[in-house]
């Protein structure tokens, strides 16, 4: 049977339609052309993510490897990636040459360690007939960097502050989650501010909390969770400057002619404590101090005419301020030692 020659043309476009649909549809690059196996990665060596490597990469293959299978591996052939530990991604590499197709990747770092590792791709079709690209790719792992910072270095007791942790560079499908360790207050409001770019994720979190006195050289941990189980942490030392207070253990005793006063105060930068004594009078005064925000001063005075002693002062003193107490007197008691807690009941004079 012939045709005639314009039905003949018909025919013949409608051939090379078919077999544009047909490759298109099996996952073929753009007709027209008789390619070559071609991998393009967009670097040598990549540096990882906090949770995943991303690694753009494109490719081509003649047309009969059409219905063939596209295997990332690791080292050699021998080890291919499994499925769970790596996820197709595409828009990774940009721009995308016309006559390539996308085979972009993300891995998940399940390990977190320092390491360097190497990965290439082969092309499987067919009975049993493979092709290995000869490009190869490395990636650079760290572990994740995790920061902690304040906006003062110097923060102060009953002033709220902002205690920032932070993330620069996040899987995108990481969500992690940040839970805050040794701190003394209870009040606190937190803030996330996930930000995402286009291929990573920048994350932190801020900490509104209003220090107290104990925090002092307090050390704070934050510690992050995120992608495949992955972790990291963070610390750092308060420095926190606080009033001076009197504690309610400060106490004078008398025992038969040997007055004993105590003086414990607490603030930072560490006060100096002082006895204003109305007479001209000889006494002794002991200072000691744990080096952290408690200062305990002693005198010691002989007492001849119990009519004479007047009810002793103390007064404490930083740059933050000033405080004084009137100490109580134990008559014909032996004294025992402060407990140096409490909470002290004098007024605070800026």
């Amino acid at each position: 049977m012939k045709f005639p020659a314009v039905q003949r043309e018909k025919w013949l476009v409608l051939l090379t339609f078919l077999h544009m649909w047909i490759g298109s549809s099996n996952g073929c690059l753009y007709p027209g052309g008789d390619y070559e196996f071609k991998l393009k990665l967009d670097k040598n060596v990549i540096p990882a993510l906090a949770g995943c490597a991303q690694i753009p990469c494109a490719y081509s293959a003649p047309m009969r490897t059409h219905s063939g299978r596209l295997v990332w591996f690791s080292g050699s052939p021998d080890f291919p990636i499994s499925p769970r530990d790596m996820e197709r991604k595409d828009g990774l590499l940009r721009p995308l040459a016309s006559i390539l197709e996308e085979c972009s990747i993300v891995l998940w770092d399940f390990s977190g360690h320092e390491r360097v590792e190497e990965y290439g791709v082969m092309l499987e079709w067919g009975t049993n007939e493979t092709h290995v690209y000869d490009e190869r790719v490395a990636v650079s792992y760290s572990a994740a960097k995790l920061n902690i910072s304040l906006h003062s270095e110097v923060l102060e007791a009953g002033k709220r502050t902002i205690i920032i942790c932070s993330l620069p560079d996040l899987c995108l499908n990481s969500d992690p989650i940040v839970t805050w360790k040794g701190l003394n207050s209870k009040q606190l409001r937190r803030l996330r501010f996930p930000r995402e770019m286009e291929t990573y994720l920048m994350y932190s979190e801020q900490l509104f909390y209003t220090p107290v006195p104990e925090d002092h050289q307090a050390e704070i941990t934050c510690e992050a969770t995120f992608g495949k189980n992955l972790s990291a942490s963070a610390t750092m030392t308060l420095t926190v400057h606080s009033h001076p207070q009197i504690l309610n253990s400060s106490t004078c005793s008398l025992k038969q002619d040997l007055l004993t006063c105590v003086c414990v105060s607490q603030g930072v930068p560490l006060p100096d404590v002082h006895w204003p004594l109305q007479n001209n009078i000889d006494f002794n005064t002991v200072v000691s101090s744990d080096g952290h925000i408690t200062v305990r001063s002693t005198f010691t005075m002989k007492v001849v005419d119990l009519t004479s002693i007047s009810s002793p002062v103390c007064v404490s003193r930083n740059p933050l301020g000033q405080t004084n107490m009137t100490l109580p007197l134990n008559m014909d008691e032996v004294l025992e030692e402060p407990e140096g807690d409490g909470q002290s009941k004098n007024d605070l004079e800026s």
